[in-house]
């Protein structure tokens, strides 16, 4: 399910004593290195990182680290680094020993949402449920809707099997992008709450719902492949062939993620451990999917 990207950058942040990339006077005097030259050092690191020579960024980040020990944005950038080099034990420990340099009253949303996601690769629900609770119980003080969080949270409780929550929150989700007129973020959200309705059993709900999405986004695979193993399931034989040929023929790929590659949904949605570990369909979605390919 669509995952955000960490960001090496300004994170979103909440409260005081918000860190600052200047070098303090005593750690200027003390380190054989001048103010340009330090700033180079960053910007080489931010150039490394935006052209995703990830080893490269996490070198410079280390540099930048080891001359301002204190200062813990530089170990939240590397932090972000390794959840992209999918090194997410070593992100996690980063992550907690940037917060422990922060002032206690402030609090990076980007800190906290990206540590989630390294939960997430290490298949720690809990863990990523408690980031991601605290990003949206932050964010709702100043009135900040984080789609991308609320969509990832619903990604989270749907893998710990509280259905009934990840449709609540893939519904804020959905209203949230369509408040930002962000089209292809809504019909995601929507489609994954659809996903849930059929996990809890309301069929009918779930079909209105993926028809809704396949009329408004007319490249989605998704809710085509989701409507085509429904409708096989309640032995709506010809309708689901239809559907799955249009899947298929008419469009054959689609984007899943926003600014992310266009994928094969034929070769795609016939692969049982990609739908259950990458895309994470629920459990009976999955169980529909493929006695929908394999038998037809």
């Amino acid at each position: 399910v669509r995952r955000r990207g960490a960001l090496l950058g300004a994170a979103l942040s909440l409260g005081l004593g918000t860190p600052t990339a200047a070098r303090s006077p005593a750690r200027a005097a003390a380190t054989p290195i001048t103010d340009e030259a330090f700033a180079e050092l960053e910007m080489r690191a931010r150039t490394a990182y935006r052209a995703k020579r990830l080893d490269e960024a996490y070198a410079l980040l280390t540099e930048l680290h080891e001359l301002e020990p204190e200062v813990g944005q530089w170990l939240e950038r590397r932090a972000q680094c390794l959840v992209d080099l999918k090194r997410f034990s070593d992100a996690i420990r980063d992550f907690d020993a940037a917060v422990n340099l922060y002032e206690p009253e402030y609090k990076s949303l980007g800190l906290l949402s990206n540590r989630a996601l390294a939960y997430e690769g290490l298949s720690d629900w809990n863990g990523a449920l408690r980031d991601y609770d605290e990003v949206v119980r932050l964010s709702n003080a100043v009135d900040r809707a984080p789609p991308y969080v609320l969509n990832s949270r619903g990604n989270v409780l749907c893998s710990l099997g509280r259905y009934e929550e990840a449709l609540e929150s893939y519904r804020l989700a959905t209203e949230t992008f369509q408040k930002s007129r962000n089209l292809s973020g809504a019909i995601y959200a929507r489609s994954n709450a659809a996903l849930m309705l059929a996990e809890l059993g309301r069929e009918d709900e779930a079909i209105a719902e993926f028809e809704a999405v396949a009329r408004r986004a007319a490249g989605s695979i998704d809710a085509r492949a989701a409507l085509a193993a429904m409708r096989w399931s309640r032995g709506e034989v010809e309708e689901a062939e239809t559907t799955w040929n249009w899947a298929c023929e008419k469009i054959n790929s689609g984007v899943l993620t926003e600014g992310g590659p266009a994928l094969d949904g034929c070769a795609l949605y016939r692969d049982e451990d990609w739908l259950r570990r990458i895309r994470r369909w629920p459990p009976s979605m999955v169980d529909k999917q493929m006695r929908f390919v394999r038998l037809r």
